[in-house]
């Protein structure tokens, strides 16, 4: 019985010993290293089988005698939260390389991207279902019944420098939370969008629309909070600057979260609920022309002031193909005629009656060249290609109609200028793009007729011009928009006067012009220093306009260099026109053309360059440009000459240095004989 006792004891240690192997090793699996215990030096006994239960103990712990090895501890680091979603899920350490990290690509796995770029898809969706959905409508959209008329009121020539609400005021209901951001809407950023040009688009359509439309409403909160977060807050403000949002490290102010404050969560809430609604109004064919242009321009501005380029280009798109039936600079060839016009001297001007006050679906021909003018202005940028798809259905018959002195109030003269300059951009527009193609024109023979006919129009208007500023007292704000109106008059003369010749030798001529338009441009900012507007960015064309062409265009020296400093120091935004993105690609053409002056300081014929296209890299601060060499004959002599350069998009090219000038180019000082 002793001897049965002893094997079992035996046999016992025996199978602690396994057992205690068979921990270890899986404990060593798991990456804890555990020491061996030496077996005990008993002799083997022969196995017996037996059914009797023991209560088995099994210690784990290491013996003091044993070496004692220390577990090695993590290096206390806050968590990456940077890499890709894949890299994440599989528990490994990600090289944040994109588009496609360096394991996803390693392991042959597709790479889910990064969380901010999964954020930006989400907050988006919203934006491509409302281009998808106005792209697919099949019905065309008809006018709203006649609202009732709103009350006559005599309409002063001088416009007011502050907005009226012209309903009344206890019919708006707003949030709490929300009256602060519609507060500050109506009191600065209707001006602020304006720019200028003092139109009553924004001070008057918009804002009595946003009280009896939910969906308007919704999107001048979002607007109001998104400015609020960016521009009117002095710990945001200060950090971003006066970068343009084109060029701006967004996600250098957002948070882990997405958002920037409360401010920025209420500005995309309000803009998915005016998305949302506005999409589904297009699907049921439930919008008027009217509403069309107000809540694409609205949707337009929310994107413009947080840099979102490539919706703004679908927005615009989208409005245009929603109004191409509704507007009649996209109706085609006019039926009313002005080519007799260049016969009509220019102290008689074919004058409009005063106009009443206009109801709100007749206020469609007044609104209506606002997205097509936008679009293809745009174009000029090369960042937006918007008005590639409409621009052959557009209409560049100048207008008939002027605004007669002492009889049409400013605002209307406004409108009717708007209308006009639209046309001739069309009619600039179309020889541009032919000639950075290469194209030959395919009616030649019209466009040598049009051209005499806006240079009419063109001298027309500078006599209107006059005769309102040397009429009745105005007001500063109306005076201001009457001198930009002029500026940009004198472009259009330029412009088309020379658009029609391939080797740009035209302008050679225009140089008195130019030396003008930068004298002019000058002195609307010295008038007053004060950004046209505190949230960088506004719908009007603004002072980008002629400064671009004087760099791009004007082959003095000095005139252009001082015209990219100006450029260079603008803090805004005129529609996509920006400034300290613009004359980064635009001194691409004068280094090429600088580097090809003859003996006697002239660019000659064959040695012109035309800025055509641009691919950003805002990671790595660069920009590939491609630029056309400018040729008479077009694509007769041979295929055309392209060149790329990279630029720096924070160091723009020195076009002084390089060639030994040391002029200060200074655009404030008086001009040198």
């Amino acid at each position: 019985m002793e001897q049965q006792q002893q094997q079992q004891q035996q046999q016992h240690r025996q199978s602690s010993y396994r057992q205690q192997q068979q921990q270890q090793t899986a404990g060593s699996r798991r990456g804890n290293t555990v020491p061996l215990i030496s077996p005990p030096h008993t002799p083997a006994a022969p196995l017996i089988d037996h059914r009797i239960d023991l209560d088995v103990k099994v210690n784990t712990k290491v013996p003091s005698e044993a070496p004692t090895q220390t577990k090695k501890k993590r290096a206390s680091r806050p968590k990456a939260r940077s890499g890709c979603i894949t890299c994440k899920i599989r528990r490994v350490k990600c090289d944040e390389r994109k588009p496609t990290c360096f394991r996803c690509e390693k392991a042959d796995i597709k790479c889910d991207g990064y969380v901010k770029e999964v954020a930006e898809a989400r907050r988006t969706a919203e934006r491509r279902a409302l281009i998808a959905a106005g792209q697919s409508a099949k019905r065309q959209i008809l006018p709203r019944p006649e609202a009732s008329t709103a009350a006559a009121g005599q309409q002063s020539t001088a416009t007011s420098a502050t907005p009226t609400l012209r309903i009344n005021p206890t019919s708006l209901r707003l949030d709490p939370s929300d009256i602060s951001y519609y507060d500050l809407f109506r009191r600065q950023l209707v001006k602020d969008l304006s720019g200028s040009c003092h139109s009553d688009f924004w001070s008057r359509i918009v804002l009595c629309e946003a009280a009896r439309d939910p969906c308007v409403r919704e999107s001048v909160l979002a607007i109001g909070a998104l400015a609020r977060t960016l521009f009117f807050a002095t710990a945001t403000s200060n950090r971003l600057g006066s970068m343009p949002p084109r060029l701006r490290k967004w996600e250098e102010i957002v948070s882990c979260e997405g958002y920037i404050d409360h401010h920025h969560h209420a500005a995309l809430r309000h803009h998915v609920s005016a998305v949302s609604e506005y999409r589904r109004r297009i699907q049921q064919a439930g919008l008027s022309s009217r509403s069309v242009v107000i809540m694409t321009l609205l949707l337009i501005a929310f994107e413009f002031i947080q840099g979102n380029m490539k919706s703004v280009d679908s927005l615009m798109m989208n409005g245009m193909r929603l109004i191409q039936d509704s507007v009649s600079i996209m109706k085609g060839p006019m039926k009313k005629s002005i080519y007799d016009i260049r016969s009509s001297p220019e102290s008689t001007p074919s004058a409009s009656p005063s106009p009443s006050p206009p109801q709100r679906e007749e206020e469609i021909d007044d609104i209506g060249h606002l997205i097509p003018c936008l679009s293809l202005m745009s174009g000029f940028t090369h960042f937006f290609n918007s008005h590639r798809a409409t621009i052959h259905l557009m209409n560049s018959t100048p207008t008939p109609e002027l605004p007669e002195p002492g009889v049409t109030p400013v605002a209307k003269l406004q409108t009717l200028w708007g209308q006009y300059f639209t046309r001739a951009v069309v009619f600039i527009m179309r020889a541009m793009q032919l000639q950075l193609a290469s194209l030959p024109q395919p009616d030649p023979d019209a466009a040598l007729r049009e051209q005499p006919t806006h240079l009419a129009c063109i001298r027309m208007w500078g006599s209107v011009l006059d005769q309102y500023l040397a009429g009745e007292p105005l007001d500063e704000a109306t005076r201001r928009a009457l001198k930009m109106i002029q500026i940009h008059r004198l472009v259009v003369r330029i412009v088309v006067a020379c658009c029609l010749d391939r080797s740009d030798m035209a302008y050679d001529a225009y140089e008195p012009q130019f030396r003008e338009l930068l004298g002019m441009t000058v002195d609307f900012m010295r008038s007053d220093p004060e950004p046209l507007s505190r949230i960088a960015f506004t719908f009007a064309e603004g002072l980008t306009t002629p400064l671009t062409v004087i760099v791009s265009k004007c082959r003095n020296h000095d005139l252009r260099m001082r015209a990219a400093r100006l450029m260079a120091s603008l803090s805004w935004r005129d529609g996509a026109w920006d400034g300290k993105a613009l004359v980064v690609g635009k001194m691409g053409v004068v280094m090429l053309e600088e580097n090809a002056r003859d003996a006697d300081g002239r660019v000659p014929a064959g040695s012109r360059w035309g800025w055509m296209d641009a691919k950003w890299d805002l990671e790595r601060r660069q920009v590939v440009s491609t630029y056309l060499r400018l040729n008479a004959a077009g694509a007769e002599e041979g295929a055309p000459t392209h060149a790329q350069l990279v630029l720096d998009i924070d160091s723009p090219l020195d076009a002084c240095g390089r060639f030994g000038c040391h002029g200060r180019h200074d655009p404030y000082e008086p001009f040198s004989h």
